[in-house]
């Protein structure tokens, strides 16, 4: 993915179970806009979306920026909860959920690290989230050499890494 994009991308899975996230055009804007004002230290938020019917599938619609009190640096993230709650509920109302998380990796590469990786199994075990199978996006490059974004599947323990493909 580069700088210009304005497309959606679709990450698949073709294993036994199979799997597919729809990430939205709005959404990818949203994570590079907030990449972009973080510059070289690390950014994230949630991911908002609704379930698919059928198999696993979900479409990703909203990245928020990240909620204030969080923390950064040049290479870790803390989100906070500040004010997530009311968001929820209020995308709840509208048929829409907490679907996972998302950060940058300013000139990285999108690879889970062990951390985000050791973040994503927690959520996936805390009923709070009521997100049994959260979904990690992570958005790479710089505004000047072009941005990467990757889809981590965290599903019963295990990681399911999605190929990007574009819808």
């Amino acid at each position: 993915m580069n700088d210009g994009i304005s497309d959606s991308i679709e990450f698949t899975e073709d294993g036994p179970e199979g799997a597919s996230i729809w990430l939205s055009s709005h959404a990818i804007a949203a994570m590079i806009e907030a990449a972009t004002k973080a510059g070289r230290c690390e950014t994230g938020g949630i991911l908002i979306g609704r379930y698919g019917a059928e198999g696993w599938s979900a479409d990703v619609v909203e990245a928020t920026p990240k909620p204030k009190g969080s923390g950064s640096g040049w290479f870790w993230f803390r989100r906070s909860k500040t004010g997530l709650a009311s968001l929820l509920e209020s995308r709840w109302q509208a048929g829409l959920y907490y679907v996972g998380e998302w950060h940058s990796h300013p000139g990285g590469v999108p690879v889970p690290s062990r951390d985000d990786v050791r973040a994503m199994r927690r959520i996936a075990g805390d009923q709070s989230y009521h997100c049994p199978s959260p979904v990690l996006m992570i958005l790479a490059g710089r505004p000047r050499t072009g941005w990467s974004v990757s889809s981590t599947l965290f599903r019963r323990g295990h990681e399911v890494r999605l190929e990007a493909g574009r819808k």
